[in-house]
């Protein structure tokens, strides 16, 4: 009996030992795509929340493909993960996917992109105010200039819910611009890709060359709009879009095309935001997390010189070499 219980009193002591020390927590990260500047800013954002917290973190990428998304969700289970941050690739499929793990305890914090059913936090940006904060200020712009017709050509999203809600917000805050008939939209076109946009937006000024501003729904296409300005020597054409890059700063504080404004998210803040809720979540309790966690938005223009010198100098070191 005394060795017997003896043996109990050494399991015990074991089991206090292993739930009494301070163990290392570990955060499992996914991303679709770990290149690009934006990209680059929101990994950094995500390994300096992990380096101020001394959690370890396991990066991977799926590369935009769903079956390795769903592969490495599984991988992060097997090597017990703590939580689970993720930019996921779809609302659906990869909801599902992550469900998994939060049916088993395992904190998931979703960045980016959202998913159905809801994680156990979601850091996000309103895509909404992404967009209207560019129809404000267009607004301002005209009503400041003069500007009594502006034609106007929309390169828009309908796709992906992040896009749809970004133009429409774009939309709404010009409409009273389109009512008063300064705005017309002479063209709306659905583009997503670089090439198909260049290729697209050459065509549009070649037909219709009197278009006065072009807004885009994301980085790619303002990029690509960027590029034909200046091929097309178009600089007399105004432009506006969401999503900053050193690229886009560079053009807005140089004169070879008038890119007037850009309303951007804070792909940092966002990833370190995620990591700093998942570690609480495990501290702490999935409870006791909010369950949405919304980025504010920032807003860039070519009245504010400062601010884009201010921007390339802080974010020279993202920038794809």
């Amino acid at each position: 009996m005394r060795k017997l219980i003896a043996a109990l009193f050494a399991l015990s002591s074991i089991f206090l030992f292993s739930c009494s020390r301070d163990d290392e927590i570990t955060v499992g990260s996914i991303i679709f795509n770990g290149s690009g500047e934006w990209f680059e800013e929101a990994l950094q954002g995500v390994r300096d929340s992990a380096r101020d917290q001394k959690v370890r973190l396991i990066e991977s990428d799926s590369h935009y493909d769903l079956k390795v998304e769903g592969e490495l969700i599984r991988e992060q289970l097997n090597k017990h993960c703590d939580a689970i941050v993720i930019c996921p690739i779809t609302t659906e499929e990869s909801g599902a996917a992550l469900a998994g793990a939060t049916s088993v305890g395992i904190p998931v914090v979703t960045w980016n992109t959202v998913v159905q059913p809801l994680p156990t936090t979601q850091v996000i940006v309103d895509s909404t105010k992404l967009g209207s904060a560019t129809g404000d200020y267009i607004r301002e712009y005209v009503n400041k200039n003069g500007i009594k017709k502006l034609k106007t050509a929309l390169i828009t999203n309908d796709f992906y819910s992040i896009g749809i809600e970004r133009c429409r917000g774009f939309e709404d805050a010009i409409q009273p611009l389109v009512d008063e008939k300064i705005v017309e939209i002479a063209e709306e076109l659905r583009l997503e890709h670089s090439e198909e946009t260049k290729i697209a937006v050459r065509k549009l000024l070649e037909n219709t060359p009197d278009i006065d501003f072009i807004w885009c729904w994301h980085q790619t296409s303002l990029l690509a709009v960027s590029e034909v300005l200046k091929e097309m020597k178009r600089g007399d054409i105004l432009l506006a879009g969401t999503d900053m890059s050193m690229g886009i700063a560079r053009d807005m504080l140089g004169d070879e095309i008038k890119l007037i404004a850009v309303t951007t998210q804070q792909p940092y803040r966002m990833g370190y935001e995620a990591v700093s809720t998942a570690v609480r979540a495990v501290k702490e309790g999935a409870g006791k997390v909010e369950q949405t966690v919304v980025i504010p938005t920032l807003t860039y223009t070519v009245d504010d010189p400062d601010g884009l010198r201010e921007y390339v100098k802080n974010h020279a070191k993202f920038e794809s070499k």
